[in-house]
């Protein structure tokens, strides 16, 4: 198993890398922090937040603007995200492949990660399809991770 990032890394390497991302509510204690800020994806701008604690999967959200629904939608009327509808969380990555885990900087990762999102969500707003690829919450999970979004 790779060995976790601390958090004063974490912070560290998101200061230097995304300073538009302040850090908030960072609890030594219990190995967790909170930041938010604004990113532009293609066409807007907007204010994500990302809450993480140490041995946990990193959690994004975006603050503003309100996530546009497409009811009826195929892709479903928000596709790749986690529930509750009224506060989703971004699907990032397939926690069950391995594509993430707690070695890995959230600076250069996840906020990379939330760029790509953003981007697809501005194309399928546009379009009606879901370019970023990835498998919906039915899908089964790929048998190796060659074959995994």
């Amino acid at each position: 198993m790779a060995q976790l990032l601390p958090l004063e890394e974490q912070i560290a390497a998101m200061k230097a890398t995304w300073p538009e991302l302040a850090p908030r509510n960072i609890d030594r204690r219990l190995r967790s922090a909170r930041w938010v800020g604004r990113v532009r994806a293609q066409h807007c701008w907007y204010t994500i937040e990302i809450r993480y604690q140490i041995g946990s999967m990193p959690q994004v959200r975006v603050l503003a603007p309100i996530l546009v629904r497409l009811p009826g939608n195929e892709e479903g009327e928000l596709p790749h995200v986690y529930p509750p509808s009224n506060d989703p969380t971004l699907c990032l990555f397939d926690p069950r492949t391995g594509e993430w885990d707690a070695s890995m900087a959230l600076a250069h990762t996840i906020v990379l990660w939330t760029l790509d999102w953003l981007t697809c969500y501005e194309l399928w707003l546009m379009t009606g399809k879901w370019t970023g690829g990835g498998r919906h919450a039915g899908d089964s999970v790929p048998i190796s991770t060659e074959n995994a979004q």
